[in-house]
């Protein structure tokens, strides 16, 4: 989901929203089967981690290659395994298994004859709250076996607006590889209070609050606090090492442009792979600057240039192929396509954006990203999806390597031909895609980096 309609406005400019783990159209539902959270080892000792997907699937997720499989199961011992993300197709049948105490201890399952079983790693992990300002949110900590002081690496969101401490299963993959991980709720998720926001800043703040909460606890090394940020995450990590030390980030599937330079590649993406060119996007711009005018500037005359310029592309089939794209143009695309959009009157648009977007904040669209990198010495990994459908992954590189060219300790992958979320897909002959797993090296060149950060 994509954060800039979130961040922008609502309605004719409303919101829609995009995350980490959110890049393939699934949304965790409310309920969350938490008892099989953990890390997993086979007899060769591979690593795998396992965690809610909703409330009928699993999902498994292999450290070493980045295969996922769907674990179905009806709450019971018995599970069926699909490969992929949200496959339905079995591919072997299985069984957690659990001592006579009811503690769960791994899973076993055949796949082509063959036995293959999982032991459940004996990690510590915490539930606890902290404060940000007046509020309380809830996090929680994953400790390595053996004894602390650890490294941790804090887990910064995407625009998701899902509970991370159920869900996320970085903290068991980094705890399995002695770094400890913490995840926390979004003000307004999950067991946080407050109210859901994408203001950079704000969230920067809690990040920073769940930092203070760590560094006081004895089992973790102050010196040694890492971040990973998660799509709108890339953004958040920065400002957070602007303002109090950090010893590195990764960042997933970020980008190092502002919201409406990354808003626009959206609509540029869909027009280049619908075989359109320069002169398409020029006309998709100048609709695009008068959205940035009505949002940035409240210019009234904007509205009637904009309306003018739907009456004279609606029918275009460049117009047609943006519909639905990730960016703020594609939202109105969409809107101003469908049936029925004709007999909504300027001013009701008008009244309706007004009433939808309030007169909140809106420091994201004027932050400038770039000048926040250049302002810290914090060592980052960028690892970057080479067919990012949200982000502008070479107009990206392209300035972190004039960083890293600046001396900055900056480094950056590109992952060719994964999707927003470094995940791989599969095409069929219709060009629908079937999402099958992460890059195989990501989760790998993540757990690297911040063992080598950390000296370990």
């Amino acid at each position: 989901m994509s954060i800039k309609k979130k961040i922008a406005v609502a309605g004719i400019l409303a919101a829609s929203a995009w995350g980490a783990f959110g890049y393939f159209g699934e949304e965790p539902v409310e309920f969350a089967d938490t008892r099989f959270n953990g890390a997993y080892r086979f007899t060769d000792g591979s690593l795998v981690s396992i965690g809610p997907s909703t409330s009928e699937r699993l999902r498994l997720m292999h450290f070493d290659n980045g295969d996922v499989a769907s674990l179905y199961y009806n709450g019971g011992p018995g599970f069926e395994a699909a490969a992929g993300f949200s496959s339905r197709e079995t591919i072997a049948k299985g069984a957690f298994e659990y001592s006579d105490e009811g503690v769960l201890l791994g899973a076993s399952w055949e796949v082509g004859g063959e036995h293959a079983a999982i032991r459940r790693i004996p990690l510590r992990s915490e539930e606890m709250f902290f404060a940000s300002g007046e509020l309380k949110l809830r996090g929680k900590l994953t400790l390595p076996e053996g004894e602390g002081p650890f490294p941790v690496v804090v887990l910064i969101h995407g625009s998701e607006s899902y509970s991370a401490v159920d869900y996320y299963q970085w903290p068991y993959l980094l705890a399995a590889n002695g770094i400890a991980g913490f995840k926390f709720d979004k003000r307004g998720t999950g067991g946080s209070e407050g109210e859901y926001t994408q203001h950079f800043p704000t969230l920067a703040a809690d990040v920073a609050a769940a930092v203070a909460k760590l560094t006081a606890r004895e089992d973790i090394d102050p010196g040694r606090i890492n971040l990973a940020g998660f799509s709108q995450g890339g953004w958040i990590a920065p400002l957070v090492a602007k303002s109090i030390p950090i010893r590195s980030i990764m960042v997933g599937f970020g980008c190092a442009v502002p919201v409406p330079r990354e808003d626009r590649w959206g609509y540029v993406k869909q027009l280049l792979e619908s075989g359109y060119g320069e002169s398409e996007i020029a006309q998709a711009d100048a609709m695009n600057a008068e959205l940035d005018t009505i949002i940035d500037q409240g210019d009234d005359a904007a509205w009637d240039r904009l309306f003018v310029l739907l009456e004279r592309h609606v029918d275009e089939p460049w117009f047609q192929s943006i519909v639905g794209s990730d960016s703020l143009l594609g939202f109105v695309a969409e809107k101003a396509t469908a049936n029925g959009s004709s007999w909504v009157p300027a001013f009701a648009w008008k009244l309706y954006y007004r009433w939808k977007r309030g007169d909140g904040p809106n420091f994201n669209r004027g932050y400038d990203p770039r000048s926040t990198l250049e302002a810290i010495a914090t060592p980052s990994l960028w690892l970057l999806a080479g067919e990012d459908s949200s982000v502008p992954t070479d107009e990206t590189a392209e300035i972190l390597g004039e960083l890293a060219a600046a001396g900055k300790p900056i480094e950056v992958q590109v992952y060719p031909g994964a999707e927003h979320g470094n995940v791989v897909f599969s095409v069929d002959e219709a060009g629908e895609r079937t999402y099958t797993g992460y890059v195989s090296s990501y989760l790998n060149d993540t757990i690297t980096w911040f063992r080598a950060q950390n000296g370990l």
